[in-house]
């Protein structure tokens, strides 16, 4: 019994020491929203500024078959267009903190309506890794698959 309450022990001490402690009790309501403003940011405010402070240095996009950095991603970003809007309903399916890393599992449905194509509906399975920087979380992951519907 000796030899396991010293393994134990350690461990913990171990993880105290590297930071892997438990996660803070706010901390999943604050990686949910770190993605719903990442989102806010990049469809409404279109800021490449402010979206940019959002990201890692290191962050990657994983889309459409595609791998960009925090510049492609931003280079992405649209002017606004009159009548644009769009509105997203995102269901977290997992979010989980280790320490300063998290990672989040969800479904986007967004509704967007604009002068071009009128409204449409899309949704995609998302997941996120973040890491928490001065404080706050920043998305350094995104892989964005797009919901194909059967019609069957």
């Amino acid at each position: 019994m000796e030899r396991r309450a010293f393994v134990v022990g350690a461990g913990g001490m171990i993880g105290a020491v590297i930071g892997l402690g438990p996660p803070r009790p706010d901390d999943e309501a604050a990686v949910k929203e770190a993605i719903r403003i990442l989102y806010a940011v990049y469809s409404e405010g279109r800021d490449p500024g402010k979206y940019r402070s959002l990201l890692t240095e290191d962050y990657l996009l994983l889309e459409n078959g595609r791998i960009s950095d925090v510049a492609g991603d931003v280079a992405s970003m649209t002017a606004p267009v009159a009548g644009y809007r769009r509105t997203d309903a995102f269901d977290f399916r997992s979010v989980k903190v280790l320490a300063d890393t998290a990672y989040a599992v969800y479904f986007l449905k967004s509704e967007i309506t604009d002068q071009k194509d009128g409204s449409r509906t899309k949704e995609w399975l998302e997941s996120a890794i973040l890491r928490r920087v001065g404080g706050g979380w920043r998305v350094a992951l995104l892989h964005s698959t797009v919901v194909v519907k059967s019609g069957g």
